[in-house]
């Protein structure tokens, strides 16, 4: 009888701690994070140890091709299949190509944590309960169980895994000549580093963050709103279960406070946020920012957050001389300073947002995955010789002019 297939997350790890495939390591010292080498098969240096993991997992699963990249592919819609999330992107990397994974939630709280059985609230604090502003961040959070709503959208390069229509249809929305209606957002939202919501935004316009409590039929705040946005409703803490009272209670606080709400909103080709209710909520470009300035979402007018034209011209200088990768995503923290002042990692903070531009993210994914020779795998009508470039460059023009 042949043997069955293993299950790929105990058996990557049982990989990744052996040590045996060179570059194959955790990433964080939790080891919820690792590490892949991610080298393109045509570069010079190439060798068969950056193909070891993928071709590991192919045999051991009873695929019968021979091809690396078959292999590299099919380990990727693996991870993906999983709940593996990929987080950085490093494989066009000159001296060390790698893309790094984070394990899905479930195994995170497993490896953080015991399984919690019928607990029983403990005793009072001692010391003085804090506030939002000095609340210490650095205390232990005891567990949380949370349900995310299924969501199926999850693009990762240019891959039979990847549905050719929906691609497509993506990137005839980036039109160049109005490239404002190809703007859509997947909005996924943390309480202390625990995703507990994710939603697609089929919204040109953009949506607006509310709290809706959840025995309340409607919202006075979205009514007083622009009609034009999605509203994007945060779960209060009892649609949710944090056992860490003080988080639950901070969390609380700054949700009632929410209000009006924060806007995201598209313009011309820019992004803007204005904020509306009382909790005061910061952005950044990225989630790990070098920077520890905070950044206040403006609520006495809208502010630009994001430019396509600079996207454009970074994605431009990305191909063309493999520059810095352009950013595609906005974050916010809600009630609390971002970027931290004290360097605190997002994942301490009690409400942050993360908000992907879907149709740039897609664009990024194949400006990596080949540029022009991906693109004419998809049939755009914007030039007669399609091109990412001439596609770019095209719709650099008709944003300065």
């Amino acid at each position: 009888m042949a043997a069955s297939k293993p299950l790929l997350i105990p058996w990557l790890i049982e990989q990744i701690d052996s040590g045996r495939y060179p570059g194959v390591n955790w990433a964080n010292q939790e080891r919820t994070e690792f590490c892949i080498p991610w080298k393109h098969g045509l570069r010079q240096d190439s060798s068969d140890d950056d193909v070891r993991i993928f071709k590991a997992w192919a045999e051991i699963s009873g695929a019968t091709h021979t091809d690396a990249s078959v292999w590299k592919r099919n380990f990727r819609s693996a991870l993906r299949a999983k709940g593996c999330e990929r987080i950085t992107d490093k494989s066009n990397d000159a001296a060390y190509p790698h893309k790094v994974f984070r394990l899905p939630q479930r195994e995170q709280r497993r490896r953080y944590q015991e399984p919690v059985v019928n607990p029983t609230p403990g005793p009072p604090l001692a010391s003085p309960m804090p506030t939002v502003e000095n609340l210490a961040e650095d205390t232990p959070i005891q567990g949380i169980v949370y349900a995310v709503p299924e969501y199926s959208y999850s693009p990762d390069g240019l891959s039979p895994a990847v549905d050719k229509d929906v691609l497509e249809q993506s990137l005839m929305g980036l039109n160049i000549y109005e490239p404002q209606q190809g703007t859509q957002f997947k909005v996924s939202a943390y309480y202390r580093g625990v995703k507990v919501l994710e939603q697609l935004v089929e919204n040109n316009a953009g949506f607006k963050v509310l709290f809706r409590p959840e025995n309340t039929e409607s919202s006075s705040a979205f009514a007083r709103s622009d009609p034009g946005l999605t509203p994007i409703y945060l779960p209060g803490t009892d649609q949710v279960t944090i056992y860490d009272r003080t988080q639950a209670r901070l969390t609380q606080q700054i949700l009632d406070k929410l209000g009006d709400g924060l806007e995201v909103l598209v313009g011309g080709s820019s992004v803007y946020g204005l904020r509306r209710g009382g909790s005061k909520s910061y952005w950044s470009l990225c989630k790990f920012p070098n920077s520890n300035i905070p950044q206040e979402v403006s609520k006495q007018e809208r502010q630009i957050l994001y430019s396509m034209k600079d996207f454009i011209q970074v994605l431009m200088n990305f191909i063309s001389s493999g520059g810095e990768s352009p950013s595609f995503s906005l974050f916010f923290c809600i009630g609390e300073k971002w970027p931290d002042p004290e360097h605190k990692p997002w994942e301490k903070k009690l409400i942050m947002l993360e908000v992907i531009l879907t149709s740039l993210e897609l664009l990024k994914l194949i400006a990596v995955d080949g540029g022009a020779s991906s693109l004419q795998s998809v049939q755009l009508q914007i030039s007669d010789k399609p091109s990412l470039m001439d596609a770019l460059e095209q719709w650099m023009d008709t944003l300065e002019s």
